[in-house]
C-alpha cells in the first residue's frame, strides 16, 4: 500500500485504477484509501488529499524514495493523459544501451519573445513573421551561428545572455509543452563529456521528442509550431551553440514537435490539415521536424520495439521531415 501511495509524485499527481493497473500495482486497496481520507476520487481519478501528502512523505522516507508528493490541478483529466503517455511510450520501446529520460510538464524557454507582432499571418498562404522582429534580427545579427569545430561549453554566459536581452529591451518566452522525451542513446560513449554550463536539461547528447496536445484551431497549434522555431534558434545562436543538431561525438541529434491525441483518427487529420503547409513548416528552423500520433496506435502495439527509430516512425504521423 505504501508503494502506491508514492505513485502520486509532483511528475504524476493524477492515477486512474486503468493506470495504476499498467504499473503492477493493486487496486483492490483504492477504496480503503479513500475512506481513510487518503486519497480522493472524481470522474476515476484518484489524487493524493492533504493527509494523503502527509502519508506520502512517511511512506517516501520509509521507502528511501526521493520524490515530491503531487498535489492536485486544475486540470486533472490533462495530468491523466500526460502519466498515460509516459507510461505508453516507455512500455513500446527498450532503447537498450540509452537512457529514457521523460519530463512532464516542460517549459522550455526562448528569447526573444515576440510580442509586437504575430508570429505568422495566414492571408495567402503560410508566412512566418517573426524573423521581422527587431529583437530577432539583433540576435541573428549579435549571436551568427557556430561550426562544431568552434564550439564551447563557455562560449555565452549567461550572464552576457542576460545583459543581452536587457539592453535591447527583450523579454523571454515560454514553450509548454505536455511531455518531454530526451533519448539519451550510447550513453556510455558520451560520459566523458563535462556538461554545459547553459544546459541544465542535458539537451546536449540527446534526441529530443517535444510532445504537445493539439489546440482547438490551425492557428493555435502554428503558434506552438513558431514558439518552437524560436527555442531551436535560441539554443543554436545563445544558449548551446554548435551542440543542438551534432553531438559531442558529431553524431545527429534531431528535435521533433509531436503533436499528440486520444485517438489515431484525429492525429491524422491534425497532419493531414498541417501537411498543406509543406516544407514552410519548418523554415527557418531547419533541421527539425513535424510529426503526430496517438495514445491509441501506442496502447494498440502488437510488440516492444527495440529503438526509437523503429517505433515513432512505424505509427506516428509525418507533418514535415527535415529539409535535405
Amino acid at each position: 500500500m505504501k508503494a502506491l501511495i508514492t505513485r502520486f509524485t509532483k511528475e504524476d499527481p493524477c492515477w486512474t485504477e486503468e493506470l495504476l493497473e499498467r504499473t503492477g500495482e493493486d487496486v483492490s486497496h483504492l477504496p480503503g484509501l479513500v475512506a481513510a481520507g487518503v486519497l480522493h476520487v472524481q470522474n476515476g481519478i484518484y489524487t493524493l488529499t492533504d493527509a494523503g501528502v502527509t502519508e506520502f512523505e512517511t511512506a517516501a522516507r520509509e521507502l528511501f524514495i526521493e520524490e515530491e508528493p503531487g498535489r492536485a490541478s486544475g486540470a486533472p483529466a490533462k495530468d491523466v493523459f500526460r502519466t498515460k503517455l509516459r507510461l505508453l511510450l516507455d512500455g513500446a520501446h527498450v532503447q537498450r544501451w540509452g537512457i529514457k529520460e521523460f519530463i512532464p510538464r516542460a517549459s522550455l524557454t526562448y528569447l526573444p519573445d515576440i510580442k509586437e507582432a504575430p508570429l505568422f499571418s495566414l492571408k495567402d498562404d503560410l508566412r512566418w513573421r517573426y524573423p521581422e522582429s527587431a529583437a530577432y534580427q539583433a540576435m541573428e545579427r549579435d549571436f551568427p551561428p557556430v561550426t562544431i569545430d568552434a564550439r564551447r561549453t563557455d562560449y555565452v554566459p549567461k550572464e552576457q545572455i542576460d545583459a543581452w536581452a536587457q539592453n535591447i529591451n527583450a523579454s523571454f518566452g515560454s514553450m509548454d509543452v505536455d511531455l518531454l522525451y530526451l533519448c539519451r542513446y550510447d550513453f556510455m560513449q558520451y560520459k566523458e563529456f563535462p556538461g554545459h554550463q547553459n544546459d541544465p536539461l542535458r539537451l546536449i547528447n540527446s534526441d529530443r521528442f517535444l510532445f504537445t496536445t493539439p489546440g482547438e484551431t490551425m492557428e493555435t497549434n502554428l503558434e506552438k509550431i513558431g514558439q518552437f522555431h524560436l527555442w531551436l534558434n535560441y539554443l543554436r545562436r545563445m544558449q548551446i551553440p554548435g551542440y543542438v543538431d551534432r553531438d559531442t561525438q558529431e553524431q545527429d541529434s534531431v528535435s521533433w514537435l509531436i503533436f499528440t491525441t486520444e485517438k489515431d483518427h484525429d492525429a491524422r487529420k491534425i497532419a493531414d490539415a498541417l501537411s498543406i503547409f509543406g516544407k514552410t513548416l519548418v523554415e527557418n528552423a531547419n533541421p527539425c521536424e513535424i510529426w503526430t500520433i496517438s495514445l491509441e496506435a501506442l496502447e494498440n502495439l502488437d510488440a516492444k520495439r527495440e529503438l526509437v527509430w523503429e517505433l515513432l516512425p512505424e505509427i506516428a504521423h509525418p507533418v514535415q521531415r527535415t529539409l535535405l
